[in-house]
């Protein structure tokens, strides 16, 4: 199975991540970035109208995925939702083949239909290292 591990970041935690489940698999980890300056408690709040609106952007995704066989998406979560760079990347993606990976300081995703499997970090849970190594062992096997 060949598999790509993209993420979004405002903070470091998604990259974080994302940089250690991609090391499970030997890949590198793929940013997606978006036209829009998250920085500070403006960003912040910008942040949380931005997901909680839908509200579009543009992003770039800075390596190839087009052979992937399945992808592994790490997001933050923002107002309870998927970040807008990550929401505009899986809108062109069938979700079936989406591994999801939300991470949040204390709670989870409540919209998880249709991904092939979704798995939350919750920084107040401190679950980071076995929510990785739960989800790479799945995969691996």
């Amino acid at each position: 199975m060949n598999y790509k591990v993209v993420y979004f970041t405002r903070t470091g935690t998604s990259k974080r991540v994302a940089e250690k489940i991609a090391a499970k698999f030997s890949l590198n980890a793929i940013q997606i970035t978006d036209n829009v300056n998250w920085k500070g408690i403006f960003g912040f709040l910008k942040a949380g109208y931005y997901a909680s609106t839908n509200k579009k952007v543009d992003i770039k995704i800075h390596d190839n995925i087009d052979d992937a066989d399945e992808i592994i998406v790490v997001t933050p979560l923002w107002a309870g939702r998927i970040t807008p760079a990550i929401n505009t990347f899986l809108k062109t993606k069938n979700l079936e083949k989406i591994h999801l990976i939300v991470t949040s300081d204390g709670s989870k995703i409540k919209n998880r239909s249709g991904f092939k499997s979704v798995s939350d970090i919750v920084k107040n849970e401190s679950n980071e290292e076995v929510i990785i190594n739960n989800f790479a062992n799945s995969l691996l096997k």
